[in-house]
């Protein structure tokens, strides 16, 4: 590769546009387009600086693309160069390189941490991609919203980066087909993953590994990452098989870090499984490819994966060994993603734990648990609080820590590992008056006691990802039922009846269809999801025309000794969230709509929680004796 034009050469980039040795300028930059689709940003950025070299003048439209291959292929500093070198409000430009410039300067300020900047950028691309000609610029939409997920992400503002992901799915479906699909749905799928949507990775992963050369780097990557996203789920047999496939094609081509990676993806996967002493053996394999090579990003997340499954043996003294290792790894490295530092968080409490340091374990985890609510990792870390709380004997903080990992759980299909070490906080789960706790915490059990068989079929095909059907989840369904609430038998539906979940303010009771109308005989207010019906004494109402407000009397009756926040009311009722400017407002007209069809005034109190700065929260009152009723299974459950 010859080395770049000289920095004197740079502030003449932006003069007006000339071809390439007589051709065409479109023609070149299909081609690179093309290119770069193929993940050839190293030959474009050889090809063009050849190119290049000695000339006073670029073209727009080639500068763009060098500036973008420059931070495809990690020059990063050399595209900050190019990038000021450009002009800041290159009018001459053509609307679509001119928003192509600015998304890349929006990429390159989100990973410098300057979001003003960044997202003056990108209103910048916005404005120039309205005035482009109809049609076209539809790769530099996608790239806006992609980025903008990024940024949103990266301040932390995680429904507006949900919104520009799905912004980004819709630009990528009226793209025509072809190799640029690879990377798009590997950058999909990551921001699925980031986004706490397992699934929805799946199915984009399942996309790039599906139009990747079967042996090679982009499947490499694919499997990977697939095995990830569906060991974090509980598939993992699928998982296992995926990171057994990403192990195969980096010995072959490339043999070294990237080697080393896939058997990490490989112990990743078997801490998920709770296999323990497969994810030692995996990380020693890693460890023995890396050799001497100085990767150490690598080096620090291999001894925090290390030191979590020697916490998981309960080989205490080794932990925290391995746990140091990787303390002082970490603070050499000059930036760690925020999912990182959390799992490192969640590292020194299961070794803590380990330790049988409960109260230290429990005090430093507690601070962190409100951070990245939704992350897989905070579930676990839930769990490493739950657990030291039971011994400790709290058992109020050990209810609410893992009343929060099974709801995350729920929510996002998430399969948390130390399922056989948190079978007594999965006991105190099924006690909640959550059916949605009950639910998973119900699966979780049943993993524990009942892992699913090995596969005997390979590499298994990625299926079509929506909602998945429930067979495809083989694993979150063991034969056996688990045991009821205080230990007995759960009743065996007859044939042609279903189970149902009725919740009281004695809890959730799972009993057979058949049996609902006796169980909920003395409640003066019924909810029925399955019917939408709404019976408040003798007066029956249908719920099917207030489907805004029926979700948010589910979640009323099943939180009713906690309540609800003004927060936790607008996300139940969906519509604007409490960011909006008439929150207040929309919070007090859904109360109203609430009391109002509950027929009762007083049938909803409002409370405040203890402190300075307690939220004020709306509960059903004490003295209303309720039935919830649900299905079983919901879209959207584990499994």
């Amino acid at each position: 590769m010859r080395s770049p034009p000289s920095t004197g050469n740079l502030d003449r980039l932006s003069s007006p546009p000339g071809p390439v040795d007589g051709i065409s300028v479109g023609a070149v930059s299909q081609l690179l387009d093309r290119l770069a689709a193929a993940d050839e940003a190293p030959f474009i950025v050889s090809w063009l600086e050849s190119a290049l070299t000695g000339r006073m003048r670029i073209d727009p439209t080639l500068a763009v693309r060098l500036l973008r291959a420059y931070r495809e292929t990690g020059r990063v500093d050399r595209a900050r160069e190019l990038a000021a070198s450009l002009p800041s409000s290159p009018s001459s430009w053509s609307p679509l390189d001119a928003a192509r410039l600015a998304i890349e300067r929006a990429i390159l300020a989100t990973m410098d941490g300057r979001g003003d900047h960044a997202e003056s950028e990108l209103r910048a691309a916005s404005r120039l991609l309205t005035t482009a000609q109809r049609g076209t610029g539809l790769r530099e939409q996608l790239d806006m919203h992609l980025t903008g997920a990024q940024l949103e992400l990266r301040l932390n503002r995680v429904v507006q980066a949900a919104a520009s992901l799905r912004l980004a799915e819709h630009v990528a479906e009226r793209l025509e087909d072809g190799a640029w699909r690879v990377p798009v749905a590997m950058t999909l799928g990551h921001l699925a993953m980031r986004l706490a949507d397992p699934r929805m990775a799946v199915k984009h992963y399942g996309t790039s590994l599906g139009r990747s050369p079967a042996r090679g780097v982009a499947a490499m990557r694919a499997h990977g990452n697939m095995a990830i996203a569906l060991g974090s789920i509980g598939r993992f047999e699928d998982a296992r098989a995926h990171a057994q496939q990403a192990i195969g094609i980096a010995g072959e081509l490339a043999a070294g870090w990237r080697h080393a990676d896939a058997y990490d993806v490989l112990a990743i996967v078997e801490i998920a499984a709770d296999r323990p002493l497969a994810a030692l053996a995996a990380i020693d394999e890693a460890f023995a490819v890396l050799g001497d090579l100085d990767q150490p990003t690598l080096r620090y997340q291999l001894s925090e994966h290390r030191a979590w499954a020697l916490a998981m043996l309960g080989r205490a003294q080794a932990a925290k060994q391995w746990l140091a290792k990787a303390e002082k790894q970490r603070a050499e490295l000059a930036v760690v993603d925020a999912i990182d530092e959390q799992d490192l968080v969640a590292t020194r409490a299961r070794a803590l734990e380990a330790c049988g340091q409960h109260k230290e374990a429990l005090d430093y985890a507690m601070l962190h648990v409100a951070r990245l609510e939704e992350a897989f990792v905070t579930g676990s870390l839930n769990l490493v609080v739950g657990r030291c709380a039971l011994a400790l004997g709290d058992a109020t903080a050990a209810r609410a820590a893992v009343e929060r990992a099974a709801l995350s759980g729920d929510r996002h299909g998430w399969v948390f590992p130390d399922r056989g070490a948190s079978a007594a906080l999965w006991q105190v789960a099924m006690k909640s008056g959550d059916s949605r706790v009950v639910r998973y915490a119900e699966k979780m059990s049943g993993l524990a006691t009942s892992p699913a068989p090995a596969s005997t079929n390979g590499p298994p095909s990625v299926p079509p990802m929506g909602v998945m059907p429930r067979a495809s989840y083989p694993s979150l369904y063991p034969a056996p039922m688990p045991t009821g609430l205080e230990g007995e038998e759960l009743p065996e539906p007859t044939e042609g009846e279903t189970l149902i979940y009725v919740t009281t303010s004695q809890g959730v009771t799972r009993v057979r269809q058949s049996e609902v109308a006796k169980l909920v005989e003395d409640a003066t207010l019924v909810v029925d999801t399955l019917s939408h019906q709404l019976r408040v004494e003798n007066r029956e109402i249908s719920l099917e025309r207030r489907r805004a407000l029926e979700p948010l009397v589910v979640q009323l009756l099943r939180r009713a000794k906690e309540g609800l926040s003004a927060e936790e009311i607008l996300r139940a009722a969906g519509g604007p969230g409490p960011e909006s400017a008439d929150a207040e407002h929309r919070v007090r007209v859904l109360i109203s709509r609430v009391r109002d069809l509950l027929g009762e005034a007083t049938s909803i109190e409002r409370v405040r929680d203890a402190g300075e700065y307690g939220k004020t929260r709306y509960r059903l009152a004490g003295n209303v004796n309720f039935a919830l009723i649900e299905p079983l299974f919901t879209p959207g459950a584990v499994g």
